[in-house]
């Protein structure tokens, strides 16, 4: 694969933002409960770890069916690939978390993050969603398009945030630098075989964000 070229990477200018939120204590009042709004129990980190595991088993499998549809084009079944690839070495990554927090007996406490049950169902619908696309209409723009809108989703922010709550920080490294490469060669692909600024400005800007908030980590070590 080639190596990601100078006018990629200087399109990752980063752009400091602040946000700013205000409250007043005065006059602020407390929502009416809505049923919606019923309190459910906080999932352990099994529980957490276990759904995880299984959404990067399904984006692993998305990209390994992608290599075997572009089979017959070297560069293209090995991008596919090595995308399937590393997605597998992220839920190796998450198995070992699990396995020494189940012998230091803590796998069964409530989880140090939170998450909707909501949101882990529609991330497993999109990939289902994905994983069933007719291979005929798998063009290869609408492969990548595909991809970018898997990896727009919150699954590798919150794989990223329960490694780094677990404090398993060497782990959280190496996935996020795997990710942000992963994600150069995307935004190299889409340029390459997409003629679509947008989906390029998208892929350029998620490749911008995890790569900030992996220099934020390291910094505050």
């Amino acid at each position: 694969m080639p190596e990601l070229r100078s006018s990629y990477l200087a399109r990752l200018a980063v752009s400091p933002t602040t946000c700013q939120r205000s409250f007043n204590n005065d006059y602020a009042a407390l929502p009416t409960p809505k049923p919606r709004d019923t309190i459910r129990p906080v999932p352990t980190t099994r529980e957490l770890l276990e759904a995880t595991i299984a959404l990067e088993k399904q984006s692993m499998a998305l990209y390994a069916r992608f290599a075997k549809i572009f089979y017959d084009d070297p560069r293209l079944h090995e991008f596919w690939f090595n995308m399937a690839r590393d997605e597998a070495r992220h839920v190796g990554a998450l198995d070992l978390v699990s396995t020494v927090l189940e012998l230091e007996g803590v796998l069964d406490k409530p989880s140090p993050i939170a998450m909707r049950a909501e949101d882990i169902e529609r991330l497993r619908a999109l990939l289902d969603r994905c994983l069933n696309q007719p291979a005929e209409t798998l063009v290869l723009e609408r492969a990548l398009a595909i991809a970018l809108e898997v990896e727009e989703t919150e699954l590798e922010d919150m794989v990223g945030d329960l490694l780094r709550a677990l404090r398993q920080n060497d782990e959280y490294e190496r996935c996020q630098r795997l990710l942000i490469h992963d994600l150069g060669e995307l935004s190299y692909m889409i340029e390459q075989h997409c003629h679509d600024l947008a989906l390029l400005q998208r892929c350029d800007e998620l490749v911008n964000h995890h790569a900030e908030t992996l220099r934020h980590c390291t910094t505050v070590r």
